[in-house]
């Protein structure tokens, strides 16, 4: 008999109280059912909506956007973006490979998309308020996204084997290739 995959837990973070942390929140905010997808991406291009918009599809765990984000704000603040702004650095570093133009085209707002993970770094909760405001969707928990995964799609992005089905090795074969591009040629 086949033993069952591991199930991923949920990830808790409890900072250090002995490090101080001077960077921003980072906020996950997960849509569904969004009627005003066109209207959002086209907010983001014009600069007037301040986030990361990420197409849930292609996220496997929470974790690939824990991991996003702070390499974001690391090069944020250490002047080391290879993109214009840490939202779109967010979705380069999703990116197994170098290419910014396939990195924000394939992990950002989709025009027909109903689905969106919503990034945002704010000391204040006034962005999230605006997202909130701005989207015509239903807010659910960042939990949900795994049932919007398409598993084919992300083993093919990272060019994971279809043999590989336990979720931690998944994971850590996802945050493994994020985290070794710098390394290509």
């Amino acid at each position: 008999m086949e033993e069952e995959p591991k199930r991923l837990k949920k990830t808790e973070m409890t900072p250090d109280p002995e490090i101080e942390l001077s960077t921003p929140n980072v906020t996950f905010l997960f849509f569904e059912s969004i009627e005003n997808m066109k209207e959002i991406k086209d907010s983001l291009l014009k600069g007037k909506l301040q986030a990361a918009v990420v197409n849930p599809e292609l996220i496997y765990h929470s974790d690939q956007l824990l991991v996003a984000s702070h390499k974001s704000l690391y090069n944020h603040k250490n002047n080391l973006l290879k993109t214009k702004t840490p939202y779109t650095e967010l979705l380069y570093n999703l990116f197994p490979s170098k290419s910014i133009r396939d990195s924000l085209k394939t992990f950002g707002a989709q025009d027909e998309g109903t689905a969106a993970i919503f990034v945002l770094f704010s000391e204040k909760n006034e962005l999230s308020e605006d997202i909130k405001k701005s989207v015509k969707g239903s807010l659910v928990s960042v939990d949900k996204i795994v049932d919007h995964r398409n598993l084919k799609s992300i083993k093919k992005i990272y060019k994971i084997s279809e043999d590989i089905n336990d979720e931690e090795t998944i994971l850590n074969l996802i945050l493994s290739k994020m985290a070794c591009k710098e390394f290509l040629l």
